[in-house]
């Protein structure tokens, strides 16, 4: 059985974290952890299953550093490709 949306999105966050001896420092959003995040172009959670695999990221930023930017957030990649 696939785990739902929800479980395969906290396993890939907190589990992840967990897993690593990190959940001080990720796996959550929360003051004093890193910012590792995604701002994607379609709601993960609701969109039709056929179409979570076209899912990108208009933002991405790892340790709280954007590290990509695209779209509505493109002015805002602090290296530019």
């Amino acid at each position: 059985e696939l785990p739902s949306r929800n479980e395969a999105l906290r396993l890939y966050t907190r589990g992840s974290a967990w897993f690593s001896f990190e959940e001080n420092l990720r796996g959550a959003l929360k003051t004093g952890q890193l910012a590792d995040l995604a701002v994607l172009d379609r709601d993960y959670l609701g969109v039709p299953v056929d179409q979570i695999a076209r899912t990108t990221s208009l933002l991405t930023m790892v340790g709280g550093r954007i590290v990509y930017a695209d779209g509505p957030f493109a002015a805002l990649e602090e290296n530019p490709r």
